[in-house]
């Protein structure tokens, strides 16, 4: 039996799981582990299980190798997932770029489109038709995969057939221009603060993914490799992450806009900065 007990930073719940299906989630650790235990799992086995870990830094440069993958057209799709405010859209961004791909605005063509926001499962088919052949990342737009018709359009256009048909069932207006069925040749990447957990299991088997559901210690990890490269004092720089290491378990939102924000204060209002950091840090 596989079964997995693991902390949920975005719910901040215990989470257990059986065979990849959440059987329950609690504020309280005991009650998960009963639960988990009147299911039949082994305690003991699960929390003796060796676990393969993977830093913060190392998953980011999986998330570079999975979006150069993206690009050059070798992968069809990438997930991911976790916790929100550490860089994620960032990246994929930025590594699309440096890849020499532009993305589309309101005035310029490009190789890639961002979608952020809510979507009806027919916007859904109209971005992939008018979008065809390009790179589409929707970025924090869940609502994408939770409609059961938008997660079959997505199933369709991941899919691992040599030619991925959309297709839409329902009738269009007569003055409607999208087809009712099309090939796809686009590639997909999903941004979410949702945890893999949570994610639709049909799309994350379709593509490859990477997971920054980051525990207190994690994030503290990301901010100080993201703060080694940004241009500031260097002793601003370094009072602020001894702030960070101090109230990190006490921080409200602990990410690295808030860490930039703690080091705006400092740079902006000198001597005085630590209260009123601290009174917006764990606020």
């Amino acid at each position: 039996m596989s079964a997995k007990l693991y902390f949920d930073t975005n719910k901040t719940k215990w989470v257990g799981s059986i065979e990849g299906k959440i059987i329950v989630r609690s504020a309280n650790k005991d009650y998960v582990e009963k639960k988990l235990k009147d299911n039949g799992v082994n305690l003991e086995h699960l929390f003796n299980t060796p676990k393969i870990e993977f830093s913060v830094t190392e998953r980011f440069g999986f998330i570079a190798q999975f979006v150069g993958l993206i690009a050059s057209k070798k992968l069809n799709s990438f997930i991911l997932t976790g916790s929100g405010g550490l860089g994620k859209t960032y990246s994929v961004i930025e590594g699309l770029k440096s890849k020499g791909l532009t993305e589309e605005t309101l005035e310029d063509d490009g190789e890639f489109v961002v979608i952020r926001g809510y979507s009806t499962a027919k916007a859904l088919y109209r971005t992939m038709w008018e979008n065809n052949g390009k790179i589409i990342i929707f970025d924090d737009a869940d609502s994408v995969h939770k409609d059961p018709i938008g997660a079959n359009l997505l199933k369709a256009a991941l899919g691992s057939e040599d030619r991925r048909i959309i297709s839409w069932g329902a009738e269009f207006s007569d003055n409607e221009e999208l087809p009712n069925r099309f090939e796809f040749f686009g590639r997909i990447v999903f941004i979410s603060n949702l945890s893999h957990m949570d994610f639709p299991q049909a799309l994350i088997s379709r593509s490859m993914k990477v997971d920054l559901t980051l525990n207190t210690k994690e994030k503290v990890e990301r901010i100080v490799d993201v703060f080694g490269s940004i241009k500031a004092n260097a002793t601003h720089k370094a009072e602020v992450l001894e702030f960070v290491r101090k109230y990190a378990e006490d921080a409200s939102d602990l990410n690295i806009r808030s860490a930039l924000n703690v080091l705006k204060l400092r740079k902006d209002v000198g001597a005085n900065w630590e209260r009123l950091a601290l009174y917006n840090f764990v606020g």
